[in-house]
């Protein structure tokens, strides 16, 4: 094996280390800016490679020893001290959106999580034989005993399931909010699990317990179904939600368009302050979930549309909307949503993303017409490269 001497210059948009070697840029994970290390070539490309860390030589002062033992798991982070990776993110967006969007001076400071790990929700894992995960951008199967990232109630149900057969299971999906709902792909016993969770699937059929698990967020209570998206990290959605009311001109006769509403989150918490709120959302299960928020938070002023954002807003074109706020999924609005979002001319346009490259393109559509008034990261996913964030637009 041949062992290559290395120095880290800066860390790349997905957390990994960047290094010059045979004129070609090198990716290396787990390596810091500074630091040198005797490192393998893992993939050789035309215009890059790829390589692993054998042995440091010389180590940053802003590493740390990982709470996390395992490998792989995409805590491309974990080795870096939370001051610097907060630094990291701010960075991180502010050049993107200069980069794709020519915006400087908008981006504010991040907002840090106070719980950096064990606050995950919500984990999707592989099984062969015991839960667990592929290492990133492999099939090389890791077992676990414990999520680091994930809370007390979602490591339960991983203990109690790895004391099983789960020779005939290939998935695991625990979503652990107030209540616990466990989805699993494949024939397991669930007696034992029955103890820790208020829902089981087995091959998307309810076999125990309740369709939808509950969950809070600041003082609202919402249900979430099986096939829901709900937001991972509940400290830093709440952040998060007061900043889209914050940013906001709280007034009773404005009307609110909520796109991409998912279980009607942003907009049940947002319609004690506002006229009337309209949710669109394309996936099924969300819809019927916002549904029952509705009712169970007495959101009276609040309407859902089950439909495509991009397909519904052209019947909506009409619709006198003061205030519209967006939470689109990774791959962003595009040219049609975005002309859409602009024939209905709201006064101001709350757009959370979680994805800044994305985020930076769709600004720059709106560019002409809107001004960015600020855009706020959120440490959502401590330990990790992603960043979440909320940008405020107002018509010009």
């Amino acid at each position: 094996m041949n062992k290559i001497l290395v120095k880290c210059e800066k860390l790349d948009d997905f957390g990994r280390g960047i290094c010059k070697l045979q004129g070609k840029v090198m990716f290396v994970s787990n390596f810091l800016p500074g630091e040198e290390a005797y490192v393998k070539i893992t993939l050789e490309k035309k215009k890059f490679l790829e390589g692993e860390v054998l042995s440091l030589v010389k180590k940053s002062p802003d590493r740390v020893l990982s709470l996390c033992p395992y490998e792989g798991d995409g805590c491309s982070l974990k080795h870096l001290k939370y001051e610097k990776a907060l630094e990291y993110k701010e960075n991180k967006v502010k050049n993107i959106l200069k980069k794709f969007a020519g915006l400087d001076g908008v981006v504010k400071r991040i907002i840090p999580a106070s719980q950096v790990w064990g606050y995950r929700n919500k984990v999707t894992l592989k099984v062969q034989g015991r839960l667990g995960y592929y290492k990133t951008g492999t099939h090389d199967f890791k077992a676990i005993d414990k999520y680091y990232l994930a809370n007390e109630k979602v490591n339960e149900v991983i203990s109690i399931l790895n004391k099983e057969d789960l020779s005939e299971v290939s998935e695991v999906i625990i979503k652990a909010y107030d209540e616990v709902m466990v989805i699993i792909k494949g024939n397991v016993q669930v007696n034992n699990l029955k103890r820790a969770c208020d829902s089981i699937y087995l091959n998307d059929k309810l076999v125990y317990g309740k369709k939808y698990v509950l969950s809070s967020i600041l003082d609202d209570k919402f249900y979430v179904g099986k096939d829901a998206f709900f937001q991972v990290n509940k400290e830093m959605t709440e952040k998060l939600y007061s900043k889209v009311l914050d940013s906001l001109p709280k007034d009773k006769n404005k009307k609110v368009l909520d796109l991409y509403c998912g279980t009607g989150t942003i907009g049940i918490f947002l319609s004690k302050y506002f006229k009337e709120v309209i949710g669109i959302e394309i996936n099924k299960d969300a819809i019927d979930s916002a549904l029952m928020n509705k009712e169970v938070n007495k959101a009276n002023n609040v309407k859902f549309i089950l439909g495509d954002v991009a397909l519904k807003l052209e019947f909506l074109k009409d619709y006198q909307a003061d205030i519209v706020t967006l939470d689109p999924p990774r791959a962003g609005l595009g040219k049609k949503c975005v002309s859409d979002v602009l024939n209905i001319g709201p006064e101001m346009i709350v757009y959370v993303s979680c994805d800044p490259v994305t985020l930076a393109r769709d600004l720059k559509l709106f560019g002409d017409d809107y001004e960015v008034l600020e855009v706020t990261p959120f440490d959502m996913f401590p330990q990790t490269y992603h960043v979440e964030n909320v940008a405020v637009l107002k018509k010009k």
